[in-house]
């Protein structure tokens, strides 16, 4: 029995058969999930949103696959925005010491597989060609509803922003252009920002070099998928 490998403590089943290569998209699992096709753990499932962890098998037609856990690895990429002007605008404000928080979308992580940001995470800066720039640490994280960020937060992002309505404006603006790709990978054409959109909100500090912030000689690819701002 092959495995396949989640960074986060778990995943949505409509999600990770497509991960695992047991459906071609998201909306592909919805067929053998009403024809009977799935179980997870020896007992069907039709439920696309039903919850995996590490340790669980699902099994869909003859294929079975075990969900296993993977950790970020040191070589792990923080990426905030779009490679170019807005990403160098960024990654500039992180080097002066302006921004110490950025947010995503919860979905990203859902749709990628990977696990939740925590306390104590390290990964390495990078910039619009990929470089290594420094290596950052989390120092908190919280998970929240876009109707809840404050103003904390806005200052945070060390961009200007007046306030968490301010903030919301830009972040709105700019994850609306991933609503064609979300719903997609998602298989529900419904998915919209909202009140009740959950984000994850990261706060970090840049680590010194004499304090462990020695960054790998070759970053690893880019996610699908970057940080929000």
């Amino acid at each position: 029995m092959r495995t396949t490998d989640i960074t986060d403590g778990e995943i949505r089943l409509g999600q990770f058969l497509k991960l695992a290569g047991l459906v071609g998209s998201g909306s592909d699992a919805k067929q053998p999930l009403a024809a009977g096709m799935v179980s997870v753990n020896g007992t069907m499932e039709t439920r696309r949103g039903r919850r995996l962890h590490p340790g669980d098998v699902v099994v869909c037609g003859a294929d079975a696959v075990r969900v296993g856990q993977a950790d970020l690895g040191p070589d792990a990429l923080f990426e905030l925005g779009d490679p170019g002007p807005m990403r160098d605008r960024l990654v500039a404000a992180v080097l002066r010491g302006e921004k110490t928080a950025t947010t995503s979308l919860e979905v990203f992580y859902t749709i990628g597989g990977t696990r939740l940001p925590r306390a104590g995470d390290r990964s390495t800066l990078v910039g619009s060609a990929g470089e290594a720039l420094c290596v950052v640490e989390v120092t908190d994280a919280s998970m929240l509803l876009l109707a809840d960020v404050g103003d904390d937060v806005a200052r945070a992002e060390g961009e200007g922003l007046r306030d968490a309505a301010d903030w919301r404006r830009a972040h709105e603006h700019y994850w609306s252009g991933f609503l064609v790709e979300i719903r997609s990978r998602l298989g529900d054409e419904t998915w919209s920002l909202g009140d009740g959109t959950r984000v994850v909100v990261e706060w970090f500090r840049v680590v010194p070099e004499g304090d462990g912030g020695a960054m790998p000689a070759s970053p690893s690819r880019l996610d699908e998928f970057s940080s929000a701002q």
